[in-house]
């Protein structure tokens, strides 16, 4: 039998959802995160920005083409699956306030941002927008 003794990685992926009235700025985004503008890691959350909000696909085109989709299961099936009930329950509340609903994916084979923010679960929220990366699967 052998063993592997030298460096061994496994890459990961990692879906969030992005509830959302209108168009977010990054100036919004940094203050729902609370990050002061001369913060050392004003960066980091300026790049999780670029990455959740700059190319979004919507909810149900996300869920229909992703790998994790069975043939025949529903949005709410996948998101209880994915993330939580609770997650779903947040989903019907923002849509029913009015707000979109995108899907987007961060990889651990990125930036080291990325892959930072793919084994993170998290929930940033405001009046705007509400973004769910509790989906973490570490």
């Amino acid at each position: 039998m052998k063993i592997k003794t030298d460096f061994v990685t496994n890459s990961s992926s990692t879906c969030f959802i992005v509830m959302r009235k209108g168009n977010v700025t990054l100036g919004e985004f940094i203050k729902a995160v609370g990050v002061e503008a001369n913060s050392r890691f004003k960066d980091i959350y300026e790049e999780l920005y670029k990455l959740c909000f700059k190319e979004m696909t919507t909810m149900d085109e996300f869920i229909r083409n992703h790998r994790w989709h069975k043939d025949g299961e529903s949005n709410e099936d996948f998101i209880k699956k994915c993330f939580s009930v609770q997650t779903w329950d947040r989903v019907l509340k923002a849509q029913k306030s009015g707000y979109n609903i995108y899907m987007g994916s961060l990889s651990s084979d990125e930036t080291m941002i990325e892959s930072y923010f793919c084994t993170e679960s998290f929930v940033i929220e405001s009046d705007k927008f509400i973004l769910d990366a509790t989906n973490a699967g570490w």
